[in-house]
């Protein structure tokens, strides 16, 4: 069977708070599940786990050895994707589930990509699902959209527009150098690959606020980079193209997610350089025309993309606010954790007006 495309889903599990290796398995499970309807897919996991896995038998297990204490999730993608042979890449983690439209699309669009050129990538939205909606769901992923961006928050808690889902062409990946192994622990590595992508596959101008690291609970607060890549991902939420996550517990002693906060302000340094600082790009320069070339104002323009679609703001206000009257979860918790991981970002959104 030809295969053109790699799916590429790193599992790592260490005992550490994050819960038990049978709740991991059944997350990956769950994962693998929602790619089956499309056999061909050369499905790649870079594990630590090989001989717990050994009984899934619709994926390729590599031995996923890591140079460092703590976990990089960017050296596993990069050692699978030495791996594989085809020329386009899908890269999601473990935790995540991908909608039967979605996955139907997926060698499609990789050649929408090839046709626009070697440069070109999608990236697509994520929905987080709360404990409670993980438990139960259905296969309903319609219905999970529709319930956040009508504002409420009992099935979703929230979305990333810009996330590590991407698509994109396998030897552009390689020549670009694959994931920064200074990355190291939770976060930052994806970005920063984003970045560079976007760099050769520029959608605009970039703002002048563009290195900035300051996340919002929605997507009509975004700043700096995550506004600027989610030009990108907007349309492909309301197209269908988008995939959950399942929640899990994030202890904050565990070694992994401690890293975050360091490598938030990687990254926002990172960002921060000069063109002349950054060096010479490594191939060529294609821009995305999604849009052409020029940025509208981002609020203004994601609520002409959601009413077209269908979805007045008015009765869907949850890409700019919760729904009047919903009682919010959690907040002092995620509060402490903030404090506990990055209490630079703490204090300064002490002083942010509220989301409205």
């Amino acid at each position: 069977m030809s295969r053109d495309l790699s799916v590429i889903t790193p599992f790592h599990f260490q005992q550490s708070g994050r819960g038990d290796l049978d709740a991991a398995r059944k997350r990956l499970d769950a994962c693998l599940q929602s790619l089956s309807i499309k056999p061909d897919l050369d499905i790649l996991i870079p594990t630590n786990r090989k001989h717990a896995l050994s009984d899934r038998v619709n994926a390729r297990f590599i031995e996923d050895v890591q140079p460092f204490p703590v976990y990089s999730p960017g050296i596993a993608r990069d050692h699978a994707i030495k791996c594989s042979t085809t020329k386009a890449l899908f890269l999601m983690d473990a935790d995540l589930l991908c909608p039967p439209e979605l996955v139907e699309q997926l060698s499609e669009r990789s050649q929408i990509c090839c046709h626009y050129g070697l440069t070109a990538f999608e990236m697509y939205p994520c929905l987080y699902l709360t404990k409670e909606e993980t438990e139960r769901f259905d296969g309903d992923f319609q219905g999970c959209l529709e319930s956040f961006l009508r504002g409420e928050n009992y099935r979703v808690e929230g979305i990333a527009l810009a996330s590590s889902c991407l698509l994109m062409n396998r030897e552009w990946f390689l020549q670009l150098g694959g994931f920064d192994e200074q990355f190291v622990g939770h976060g930052g590595e994806d970005l920063e690959l984003i970045d560079r992508l976007t760099r050769h596959y520029p959608i605009g101008p970039r703002p002048d606020d563009y290195a900035l690291n300051i996340k919002a609970q929605h997507p009509g607060d975004y700043q700096g980079f995550r506004r600027y890549f989610s030009y990108y991902a907007l349309p492909h939420l309301f197209a269908g193209r988008f995939l959950v996550h399942q929640w899990h517990p994030r202890p904050l002693t565990h070694p992994y997610h401690k890293r975050r906060a360091g490598n938030d302000q990687l990254l926002e340094q990172m960002l921060s350089r000069s063109e002349a600082e950054r060096g010479p790009l490594k191939g060529p320069v294609v821009p995305c025309n999604d849009l052409n070339g020029e940025l509208p104002d981002f609020r203004e323009w994601m609520i002409r993309v959601q009413e077209e679609t269908g979805y007045p703001v008015s009765e869907y206000p949850g890409l700019l606010r919760w729904q009047d009257g919903i009682t919010l979860r959690r907040p002092l918790w995620r509060k402490v954790r903030k404090l506990y991981l990055n209490p630079r970002a703490f204090f300064r959104d002490m002083f942010k007006p509220t989301s409205r």
